[in-house]
């Protein structure tokens, strides 16, 4: 699980610094990487073919391995979770005096695994479309490539913003867990 997780977060990285280059070529941010376009767009394509083999690769381990099944179980949505996203913000607000427990995955962190799965698939999607715009444009016109990279640009900005705001919240700085959540490591 380590080893997925550092794949992606290599993957997702690059694919940010690329892929917002290549949206701005113009800008400071792209000259910085001090590399042309058709670099980064070699860069971004492997990026993204790297991001979407590692999810090839995690729905074969949620299926094959007694870990992966594990963990989709305990990551599957339940409806004590609606009730402690209640009683965490009834917390917060002093309604209650208790914070909630929570088993493995707190009902945040199953949230943003599944906006995780449904982001890289339809980033991958999306991903694929505008490459072979060529055909896509020929089976759909030339619509179906200006939704997909529509599509595209604003779910990347969706994501590197959960990212950059929630993730990293979650893992560095809530309080119940600053410094640093552990989990990544062991």
């Amino acid at each position: 699980q380590r080893w997925q997780h550092l794949i992606l977060l290599s993957s997702f990285i690059i694919l940010v610094i690329t892929g917002f280059a290549l949206k701005f070529p113009d800008t400071w941010f792209a000259q910085v990487l001090g590399m042309g376009e058709r670099w980064r767009g070699i860069i971004h394509r492997v990026a993204g073919v790297v991001l979407i083999g590692a999810g090839i690769y995690h729905i074969a381990y949620l299926a094959a391995a007694r870990e992966g099944r594990r963990l989709i179980c305990d990551l599957a949505p339940r409806p004590m979770d609606a009730f402690d996203a209640v009683y965490t913000m009834m917390y917060y607000l002093g309604l209650r005096s208790e914070k909630p427990k929570f088993g493995r995955f707190n009902y945040a962190e199953k949230a943003e695994y599944w906006a995780l799965v449904w982001g890289t698939a339809l980033m991958g999607v999306t991903g694929v479309m505008i490459w072979a715009k060529v055909w896509v444009g020929d089976l759909l016109g030339r619509w179906g490539v200006d939704v997909a990279t529509a599509i595209d640009y604003y779910e990347a900005i969706l994501a590197t913003l959960a990212i950059l705001v929630w993730h990293f919240y979650q893992v560095f700085f809530e309080p119940d867990v600053h410094n640093m959540n552990g989990a990544w490591w062991d």
